[in-house]
């Protein structure tokens, strides 16, 4: 899926908006997403696990980062529903293993945050209808305009996005301890990635397509 975007819609691989790490997240987040004259209307929000919230193949969780999880939580985007929030991890939740079901356990325990459990071979971008569905399910929203995705990859996190026809955020450093910020936890494919999304913005691509459900909205206000 992934190079048959790149090589026939690359612009879709691109984020609505780039921050360094989750704890750069602003608050509001529709402030940094669609037209300033016509922000949306954010409702729910998916978080991915793997170097975005915890350092790769853990569940540890920093303090810092837990403290911003909770600003994000009580915030008045997603204070309404304890639902508004999702973990969406390709790891925890991701299969029926013993290993990845006691993470995602340990993390909602921890977290207070539920964490998606996918179907097998639907693991990102393609769980998208399962992620809609928990949402609609949950009394969240029914609308993907209303939804972002917040990740540290292009070709499942951002693509994700892009494939339900929500807003896609991409913490361009990963992971990173706010004591040792120098320190780069990525790996061969996230650096990759930054080097392709520096392609495609030096080129004509400067922007994502809008999400189609907002482009509609646009059109008719």
């Amino acid at each position: 899926m992934t190079v048959s975007y790149l090589l026939h819609d690359p612009a879709s691989l691109l984020p609505h908006t780039t921050i360094p790490t989750l704890l750069f997240l602003p608050i509001p987040l529709s402030s940094s997403l669609g037209h300033p004259s016509n922000p949306p209307r954010i409702r729910a929000l998916v978080l991915d696990k793997d170097n975005m919230l915890c350092p790769p193949k853990t569940a540890l969780l920093h303090p810092a980062y837990i403290a911003k999880l909770e600003k994000i939580k009580s915030s008045a985007e997603f204070s309404d529903n304890p639902n508004s929030v999702l973990i969406v991890s390709n790891t925890a939740g991701s299969s029926s293993s013993t290993a990845h079901e006691e993470e995602a356990q340990a993390l909602e325990q921890e977290l207070g945050i539920p964490v998606l459990r996918q179907k097998e071979g639907r693991k990102k971008p393609l769980c998208g209808a399962e992620v809609l569905a928990f949402f609609k399910e949950n009394g969240v929203t029914d609308d993907p305009t209303e939804i972002a995705v917040v990740g540290d990859r292009l070709a499942t996190d951002m693509l994700l996005a892009r494939e339900m026809g929500s807003w896609s955020v991409w913490t361009k450093q990963g992971w990173r301890n706010p004591e040792m910020p120098g320190r780069d936890y990525r790996g061969f494919l996230s650096r990759m990635e930054e080097r392709v999304e520096r392609v495609l913005r030096g080129g004509l691509l400067k922007k994502a397509p809008m999400p189609k459900g907002y482009a509609t909205l646009r059109k008719v206000g």
